[in-house]
């Protein structure tokens, strides 16, 4: 049972988890594969541990931990490796319960936690004066949009994540100060079962995970955590805006939920129209059975008899109504609930449901045609208006404590998931729609000729049947089979320009999208930094078109497109995307406003820091003044789901950073936007094209394709199969022996780097810019400008993360598997570069020099404590990678062994792509 001794230090019952966990694991080792292991596995990591020690030069501990690892045979290498993994995983556990049992901590002293709905908005009423009436005109054009990819980043499997889940539900149960000794055995012989399952479970897929589970793996989230967790939500919402403004605020819908899952066709061959149509009728028959258990559950609740407790006129009058429609299951009724109208109603709602559930499903498993009885609901907003009159009737009798809040939260969750429970967003290749368009056209595709045929009647233009399309074809099939809500946004992927997205509009109109009002959101992606840097332009080229204008004007003046923050990343570094982002932003707004449309930017971010991961609310603050106007959008990738989202407590607390960022965002850059920012972005025009520069000098040597191929793992990570689509754009064969960039698709880029160490996309070039930043303008300067503008502080603290997570003598042995080839000397440039950039950011942060991240204890405490343990698995893989260059053929357990230290490096570096 768990000490609950108080105690100053806030991370103590996190060590003694950690160190309780160690002790299963160390047992189950034991148990399971014999004491030598356990030895093994201690003597790997003490010498880890001295290889760090204080004053220790790196080569001395190395020697004899490269040495043991040299004579390890590959069976006894994957046990070590497996070892370390189920540690790393355990680790990671622990502290997603320490960081639930912090927020309980926090609530139960009736303290906030910074960045918290209650800490953002007491700050925002201050600011306003306590002016209710203005953050509810605030509150009302704020929507948060959080889209589920599936991007193939996760490294567990399902079966893993759902022992995981166990764990942590033991671990809260075991902290439960209650338990009676016989409890608190049983909770621990529960702990020790699940780890012991989890050591013989196999961690590697053993086939690429198809479409429909990846579908399930995003059903599971919103299901079993978001569905239940909405209403605590928006109840803490409420909380929070009364306790700032001092009076009830009036609540809208935020929160909205999207995926990719199912509709990605962008490089996915694996997903067609028909895929994405049968995920869509998935999503309601599902929304619709979360429906159903919750009226079930509403039904047990409403049991007010009319004895006892009164009844409006409106309700009574609309069972007269349901009766009529529903005469058979009226007269069933009269006898169970003759008295209790509530309960009737309810069950009435019950078989609407049920009704459209039924019709859906028989649509989809018999393939006929859709067809609902005369008494089924046939949009969310008739369910709603039933619900508005039950809750007027109760709120009216003394019902306030009596139901009232259990129908409260079921209205709030179909005003959240509605009947499609998540939007589709459906993404293709822009080229797609170029090639249809041309079919269309009979010739170029020009803005002119578009502009023309836009302005045609389109049943008299040609019908192509090619791809691009096919997918709006899948779309509106979408819509008409959800109730016009299970998609809507149509993002071109790799957008070079105007043309792409009329060419989009044209096939809509084909396919009876464009009309009045227009039901598909044309969204181009902007990705490289040759993209990011012209899309300003290409707004503007495609808004001055009449055509593009009135169909705009038909989606109430808003127009949605879509930043790249991976591919750019990996054309260009961390500063130069990050800074062409922020740029790009600026230019868009500009363009917005002078067009008089809104802009709803759509974020694509990774987790990882080469690929826009960080601080959420962070993140969000720094962002230019007028690009998010309520608006955000954002995805959500591959681990991430897991650590935002495993845990409601963790997943509620990531919902308010996200919506408190964005409320406080808007205010405050329409409030008072910031004038200094202006000199500060002529400094960093420099800075980020010396950024550039440095960084493509290095990936356009001719010698890096062979540098990056083998000083990472990057041919071995397609065969962990975490991802239903291919690791490589066009080329469909992942064993082809020449490794192409451009064709490598950016999360298995940063995935490589981050196994080697090198975690070269989260701050490669900074050392080469900041230098000179600091030799031109002075320490000083960099500071306030740090201080005074939020995207070059959140941007800082990015790089100072991903260079204290990199290190290079480990990264060195990686590059020792070149042997004497010339490209080996590409690691000088890398570690000069890594140097250069810790020395800068410490100074612009007022470190000592050494180490960027000595003010952020908690993050520098995690990396320190977690690396004796990632240590062991690097050497480990090395030699496994060498072994396997070094033969012809490799084999089966030789491969295993690497694809499991992949899985283990992962875990415990938190990071894939």
């Amino acid at each position: 049972m768990s000490d609950h001794r108080p105690v100053s230090d806030p991370f103590e019952p996190l060590r003694r988890d950690v160190s309780y966990l160690g002790r299963i694991l160390g047992d189950t080792l034991v148990e399971q594969e014999g004491k030598d292991l356990l030895d093994l596995e201690e003597t790997f990591r003490a010498l880890a541990k001295e290889r760090r020690g204080p004053g220790e030069k790196e080569p001395a501990g190395s020697k004899k931990l490269a040495s043991i690892v040299r004579h390890l045979d590959t069976a006894t290498a994957e046990k070590v490796a497996r070892a370390f993994t189920h540690y790393f995983q355990l680790v990671n556990l622990a502290e997603q319960h320490h960081r639930t049992r912090r927020r309980r901590d926090h609530a139960r002293a009736k303290r906030a936690q910074p960045g918290s709905l209650e800490v953002v908005f007491k700050s925002l009423a201050k600011e306003m004066g306590e002016d209710a009436a203005r953050f509810e005109e605030l509150l009302a054009r704020t929507s948060v949009e959080l889209v589920f990819t599936a991007h193939p980043s996760e490294a567990q499997r399902r079966t893993v994540l759902e022992k995981h889940r166990r764990l942590t539900q033991l671990l809260a149960k075991r902290d439960r100060t209650e338990l009676t000794p016989e409890e608190a055995a049983g909770v621990e012989a529960s702990i020790r079962e699940e780890v012991g399952s989890l050591w013989q479970t196999d961690e590697i897929r053993q086939a690429k995970p198809r479409v429909g589970d990846e579908v399930k793996n995003v059903l599971f989230y919103l299901e079993e955590i978001l569905f239940p967790l909405v209403p605590r939500f928006y109840a803490a919402l409420e909380a929070a805006s009364t306790a700032a403004f001092g009076r009830p605020v009036k609540i809208p819908t935020v929160l909205h939920f999207g995926s990719w899952v199912g509709a990605d066709m962008d490089g996915n061959p694996n997903v067609t129209p028909e895929v994405a149509i049968d995920t869509g009728l998935a999503m309601t028959a599902r929304v619709l059975d979360l429906y159903l258990h919750a009226v079930d559950a509403l039904g047990a609740t409403l049991s007010q008899s009319t004895r006892r407790a009164g009844v409006s006129k409106a309700l009574l009058a609309s069972l007269e109504t349901d009766a009529a429609a529903m005469p058979e299951l009226a007269l069933t009724l009269e006898k169970t609930t003759e008295e209790e109208p509530y309960r009737r109603k309810v069950r009435f709602i019950g078989a609407r449901l049920a009704a459209t559930r039924t019709a859906l499903v028989d649509y989809r498993q018999k393939k006929c045609e859709l067809a609902f009885p005369e008494h089924a609901y046939r949009a969310p907003e008739a369910l709603l208006a039933d619900l508005a009159l039950i809750r007027a009737s109760l709120a009216g009798h003394r019902g306030a404590h009596a139901g009232l809040g259990r129908v409260d939260a079921l209205v709030r969750q179909v005003e959240t998931f509605r009947f499609h429970l998540a939007k589709l967003d459906v993404r293709i290749p822009a080229e797609w729609v170029r090639a249809d368009a041309k079919v269309v056209l009979g010739g170029e595709v020009t803005l002119e000729a578009l502009s023309a045929a836009l302005e045609k009647d389109p049943a008299t233009l040609p019908r192509p049947d090619g791809p691009g399309i096919g997918a709006l074809e899948g779309l509106a099939r979408i819509r008409a089979l959800t109730f016009d809500g299970g998609a809507d946004s149509f993002i071109l992927s790799m957008t070079r320009g105007a043309e792409d997205m009329l060419a989009a509009l044209l096939l809509a109109r084909i396919v009876g999208l464009a009309g009045d009002p227009a039901k598909v959101s044309v969204v181009p992606l902007f990705e490289t930094l040759d993209d990011l840097e012209r899309s300003a332009d290409e707004l503007e080229r495609a808004v001055g078109c009449a055509p593009y204008a009135a169909y705009l004007k038909r989606r109430g003046g808003v127009h949605e497109l879509m930043l790249g923050y991976s591919d750019s990343n990996k054309d260009a570094g961390i500063i130069g995307s990050s800074y062409a982002l922020y740029r790009a932003q600026q230019r868009l707004v500009a363009v917005a406003e002078q067009h008089g449309i809104a802009l709803k930017i759509f974020h694509g971010r990774g987790g990882s820091i080469g690929r826009g991961g960080g601080p959420s609310q962070r993140a969000i603050e720094s962002l230019p003044a007028g690009s998010v106007s309520g608006r955000f959008k954002l995805t959500e990738q591959g681990e991430v789901l897991g650590w935002k989202y495993l845990v409601p407590e963790i997943a509620e607390r990531n919902l308010e950073l996200t919506v408190a960022g964005v409320v406080a965002q808007t205010f405050h850059s329409e409030a008072s936007p910031r004038t200094v920012v202006g000199s500060y972005e002529k400094i960093f025009d420099e800075v980020a094209a010396r950024s550039v520069a440095h960084y493509r000098s290095l990936i356009h040597d001719p010698d890096f394709p062979e540098y990056y191929a083998t000083t990472t793992p990057i041919e071995e990570i397609p065969r962990l199969n975490i991802g239903s689509r291919p690791a490589r754009r066009t080329q469909q064969n992942d064993d082809a022996p020449k490794l192409k960039l451009e064709d490598l698709r950016a999360i298995p880029w940063v995935f490589a780097w981050t196994q080697s160490r090198q975690m070269v996309p989260g701050w490669y070039g900074a050392g080469h810019a900041l230098t000179w930043l600091l030799r031109t303008h002075g320490v000083e300067a960099a500071q306030r400008m740090r201080k005074d503008w939020p995207f070059w502080s959140s941007t800082l603290d990015a790089i100072a993360t991903a260079l204290a997570q990199a290190d290079m003598p480990i990264a060195a042995r990686y590059a020792a598997l070149l042997g004497d080839k010339p490209s080996r000397r590409l690691f000088q440039r890398v570690a000069r570069d890594h140097a250069r950039a810790v020395r800068a950011v410490a100074a612009i942060l007022g470190q000592d020099g050494r180490s960027p991240l000595a003010k952020d204890a908690t993050l520098a405490r995690s990396i320190e404590l977690r690396n004796p343990y990632v240590d062991p698995l690097s050497f480990v893989q090395i030699e496994l990678l060498r072994r396997k260059r070094a033969s012809a053929a490799g084999g089966d357990e030789l491969g295993r062994a690497i694809l499991l230290t992949i899985n283990g490096l992962a875990a415990g570096l938190r990071s894939t792509g």
